[in-house]
């Protein structure tokens, strides 16, 4: 149930220039689906091709990508993370496959993309500026989970492993689904972890570092980066107001702790970003956590 799931944007046409060649770090989930020409994405010294009639799913994070100049597409771009921003995958992508062989994937993406046309006429690719009413939020995200249903299985025919499907201990697995529920500004204590667990606290701690890939500190400390990052660049809530929500008494505090994470203070991370997608933003009608409007640059 700590699953967050969004849609950043979805259509279905050409390439936009912008998002033709260069090199991208969206840090959220996409998939595309090839109508004509060809896309090459290159990260970490792999190269993945995919042609019309062909999905590729690429690498959330830091990639070249070079569409042909006739490509188009059918692009979505939509949020299915753990609260601390980790993707539900990551680990073997890219990956490019024939359509032909999935079709209920092309068909789930179909209707959500008729849904939002229907909706929000005139936002494919700003859907977190829209407002809409509560019915049709509802329908879009019914929409958007049938979708993520089949990507999910899909994935898995495909050989891909869910992140964190690997855990093996409960004991780990028992803290996580505490932390995931803590407020942002509480600050925990290792101790009473361990002691759940039957573990010392340096068990307990080497144990989750060796099962997640960090401290239970250093993971409440990564969901607490990726709210300030998406709140800071994705909405126009008072930085003040984040400052509070996280914790800290003085605004000084939190941008300097803002700033010793992102080289750069909140104001000025928010002034040069104005337009960037978050990979922790909220999605279509925010979610209905935040109402502040955004907009969306497309990179593909």
């Amino acid at each position: 149930m700590n699953v967050r799931t969004n849609l950043f944007w979805i259509y279905d046409g050409d390439v936009p220039a912008e998002g033709r060649r260069g090199k991208f770090n969206e840090g959220v989930l996409s998939a595309w689906l090839l109508r004509r020409g060809q896309v090459v994405v290159e990260h970490d010294g792999q190269k993945i091709t995919a042609s019309a009639g062909e999905w590729l799913i690429p690498w959330p994070g830091l990639k070249f990508q070079e569409f042909s100049e006739d490509a188009a597409l059918l692009s979505i771009r939509f949020q299915a993370a753990w609260p601390d921003g980790q993707p539900l995958f990551s680990k073997g992508l890219s990956v490019a496959f024939p359509a032909r062989y999935h079709p209920d994937l092309e068909a789930s993406a179909t209707h959500l993309l008729e849904l939002v046309q229907s909706n929000s006429p005139k936002a494919a690719l700003s859907l977190a500026a829209v407002s809409i009413g509560m019915d049709e939020f509802l329908q879009t995200k019914a929409a958007l989970m049938k979708f993520l249903a089949v990507f999910y299985r899909v994935m898995c025919a495909i050989g891909l492993q869910p992140a964190r499907i690997g855990l093996r201990d409960e004991r780990v697995i028992s803290a996580l689904q505490h932390l995931d529920t803590l407020d942002l500004s509480h600050r925990i204590q290792e101790a009473p972890l361990a002691m759940n667990a039957g573990l010392s606290p340096s068990q307990f701690v080497r144990l989750f570092r060796d099962e997640v890939g960090y401290t239970p500190k250093q993971y409440l400390e990564r969901r607490r980066l990726s709210f300030a990052e998406r709140m800071v660049a994705g909405t126009s809530v008072p930085i003040k107001e984040i400052c509070y929500n996280l914790g800290f008494v003085r605004l000084s505090d939190f941008s300097a702790w803002f700033k010793s994470n992102f080289n750069i203070s909140p104001r000025g991370f928010r002034t040069q970003s104005p337009h960037l997608p978050r990979a922790q933003g909220e999605g279509l009608a925010s979610e209905l956590e935040h109402t502040a409007t955004r907009r969306d640059v497309p990179s593909v």
